[in-house]
């Protein structure tokens, strides 16, 4: 299922008009949630390319189909120091299997269903908006308190810091904030929502 990698939760609220779709992953697999930043922008390539893909060589190893992919990339934001470069935030996972391993290259209807893309996919990049986000999202699953600042930390996750406690990188640093926290208890079946979460408004200039 799509929340085992997740890092947002179902609820949002926010316009197309702050996503940003010309940009894919510059990795096989990634988590919706991750703030990323660019790490190609250069114009001057065609907005997509063929490149050889392991998924199109028949089994004799003599013919190869090759795979459309967008050149533009985006990495994940490393922490505070890349205040000046993130981006976004993915909406979208990256995988290239399911959760049995089978290849979503060749099964569409599972990937929409996984709300995923397959590396080399653009993937929708949002700027502004609310998200509910759960712990995967927070740099070592501290869950910020409500009103706290959403600062970047490491691997394109959010850390929670007092507004009044933030050091001047990290007003710098600052995408939004936690308007609201809680903790989903699973009932009579597993929940795979189970767990602290928190709201955040995302706001990037």
């Amino acid at each position: 299922m799509a929340q085992q990698i997740t890092r947002l939760l179902p609820w949002r609220n926010y316009d197309d008009k702050d996503v940003i779709n010309e940009y894919a992953f510059d990795a096989g697999s990634g988590e919706a949630g991750t703030f990323v930043k660019v790490s190609n922008g250069d114009l001057s390539q065609d907005p997509y390319e063929y490149v050889n893909s392991s998924y199109f060589v028949n089994s004799m190893g003599n013919a190869r189909s090759k795979y459309p992919t967008v050149p533009y990339r985006v990495t994940a934001t490393a922490g505070t120091g890349d205040y000046g470069e993130v981006l976004g935030m993915m909406l979208r996972d990256y995988r290239e299997v399911d959760e049995n391993g089978e290849k979503l290259h060749f099964y569409a209807k599972k990937k929409e269903e996984l709300q995923c893309l397959l590396s080399g996919e653009a993937v929708p990049i949002v700027t502004r908006g609310m998200f509910d986000v759960n712990v995967r999202m927070l740099e070592g699953g501290v869950v910020p308190n409500v009103n706290d600042s959403a600062v970047l930390g490491a691997n394109g996750q959010l850390t929670g810091v007092a507004p009044a406690a933030r050091s001047t990188e990290q007003v710098n640093a600052t995408v939004g904030k936690f308007i609201g926290t809680g903790f989903r208890t699973g009932q009579q079946t597993a929940d795979a929502f189970e767990g602290p979460w928190a709201r955040l408004i995302l706001s990037i200039n």
